[in-house]
């Protein structure tokens, strides 16, 4: 399941933006930087407060003209709350951020891959000026509930097999 969030465009996101409608190209979000200061965001700021790790879009796809659906995976031993993140262009101009100063979005705990999937409303842009580059590693949460129910009826199974021989 994703989480859809309403970050803060910022100033400097924007501008970016119209610097690539101006070459005709929609600005590429390429990168999720995640950090662990929670506050609330202003256009004026330039990155996040905190960041603690930056990671690839994995897989992405525009689901309407204002509306993206991002993946990524957090991968590595940093461990941390998650209290903003934020999106990173292409030519690393940081394009919005989302942050909460009282409810943290997710916990990164070190070792563990934390799958991130993001719907992302970009209301306050012009349609179609941001597209997603990302690594082409195809994650995707839409199919987890079945393949848990498929990890769920191997276990099963196995058990049926195996258990007359433990006897």
């Amino acid at each position: 399941m994703s989480t859809p969030l309403l970050p803060t465009i910022l100033e400097v996101g924007l501008n970016a933006i119209w610097r690539a409608g101006n070459d005709g190209l929609a600005a590429q979000i390429t990168h999720i930087a995640l950090g662990d200061m929670g506050y609330t965001p202003n256009q004026g700021q330039t990155g996040l407060r905190s960041e603690r790790a930056r990671y690839p879009v994995a897989d992405g796809k525009r689901v309407s003209s204002r509306q993206i659906h991002l993946t990524a995976l957090a991968a590595g031993n940093t461990e941390f709350w998650v209290r903003e993140v934020g999106f990173v262009l292409a030519d690393g101009t940081m394009l919005a951020v989302w942050s909460d100063q009282n409810k943290p979005l997710a916990y990164k705990a070190a070792g563990v891959d934390l799958l991130l999937a993001y719907d992302l409303t970009l209301s306050a842009v012009p349609a179609d000026s941001v597209a997603v580059q990302s690594t082409g590693a195809g994650l995707s949460l839409a199919m987890a509930g079945e393949y848990a129910s498929l990890a769920n009826a191997m276990v099963k199974l196995q058990r049926l097999v195996i258990k007359p021989y433990l006897q």
